[in-house]
């Protein structure tokens, strides 16, 4: 397992290194979390606080998902526009994470282990000097691993399987990707 998670976060950080050099600015506004009760309709993502979230996925056995941003940050209002706002990614969200949004430099508090910590110390916690950067836990909230950067929603899509069946235990994401991709081939070939 060590072996896959020095491969993902060679590649991750190869990734991104582009992007934790750009500019960023405000992310768009949480969708309310009534409007995604019903799955018939288009859903928004439903967003939870910091402390909140992690009491929802250790409850629920959900993978959390922590996304970090600030008010400034252009890519991450990029990234809210395009990766957050496409509805296969939601829908991959709102079913099997619990996804988390954290403003990085925010002084607002939350309970952490018992103890009170702002938004900027969680941020502090997790390692974050650049924006957007993305966490993916395990249900405990023990740590798998970042996405740094700006992520579209076809890359964040395969991200988002591999960890939710904890895939990363027993394959490199490249592995999962290429196997992912051969399938796509091999159905559209059927469809054809």
């Amino acid at each position: 397992m060590r072996r896959f998670l020095i491969c993902f976060l060679a590649i991750v950080f190869i990734t991104s290194v582009a992007a934790d050099v750009a500019f960023c600015s405000k992310p768009s506004q949480v969708e309310n979390k009534e409007k995604a009760s019903s799955p018939k309709k288009k859903a928004g993502l439903v967003w939870y606080k910091y402390d909140e979230g992690l009491a929802k996925a250790k409850k629920e056995k959900k993978h959390p998902l922590v996304h970090f941003y600030t008010k400034w940050c252009g890519w991450c209002k990029k990234m809210d526009k395009s990766t957050f706002s496409d509805q296969a990614v939601i829908e991959v969200l709102n079913e099997s994470y619990v996804p988390i949004k954290v403003n990085g430099q925010s002084g607002e508090k939350v309970m952490v282990d018992g103890k009170e910590m702002s938004l900027k110390q969680v941020a502090g916690k997790y390692g974050v000097r650049a924006y957007p950067i993305t966490w993916f836990l395990k249900p405990s909230g023990e740590l798998i691993a970042p996405r740094r950067g700006y992520v579209g929603a076809e890359e964040f899509l395969y991200i988002l399987n591999w960890v939710k069946d904890d895939l990363y235990e027993k394959t490199t994401f490249q592995e999962f990707v290429k196997q992912e991709q051969e399938k796509q081939k091999a159905e559209k070939r059927e469809n054809d």
